[in-house]
């Protein structure tokens, strides 16, 4: 007795139950690592322009000095009488000697001295001064 042959099924099913499984399991594993961060007050604040400026990676601590001489210390407001302590505790925590300083265009010319004589005492060797960018004037040397 011959028996015929088992027909083949011209449709193919391709099972994606274990590829979801898997897809799912790095969405929750996303989910949790990711750090979920507040939203930060906007601080008012006009750079002073710069048409030599150039991008520099942040340091890990940026100190900001608005026009009415009130001081942050990453977005945080603080007194300049608690900056010197706070910046110590940074440095010795992180490691890293650079700071970026954020004063407004208005702002006291003495007070940003001032500050990176603090900033300098507290163990900083590299302060930066952030600017804004703007277009050279047309015709001067680059």
């Amino acid at each position: 007795m011959q028996f015929a042959p088992p027909r083949r099924s011209s449709r193919t099913i391709i099972n994606v139950t274990s590829l979801i499984d898997v897809m799912f399991l790095m969405l929750i594993f996303v989910m949790v690592t990711s750090t979920f961060k507040e939203p930060q007050p906007a601080i008012q604040l006009d750079l002073p322009g710069s048409t030599s400026a150039r991008a520099v990676d942040e340091g890990p601590s940026v100190i900001t000095l608005t026009e009415q001489g009130d001081l942050y210390l990453d977005r945080t407001p603080i007194a300049e009488a608690e900056l010197v302590a706070a910046l110590r505790a940074r440095l010795a925590e992180s490691g890293d000697d650079r700071i970026v300083l954020r004063a407004d265009t208005n702002s006291q010319h003495g007070r940003v001295v001032h500050l990176i004589d603090l900033i300098k005492d507290s163990g900083y060797a590299r302060v930066s001064l952030s600017a804004r960018v703007e277009a050279a004037a047309p015709g001067s040397a680059p």
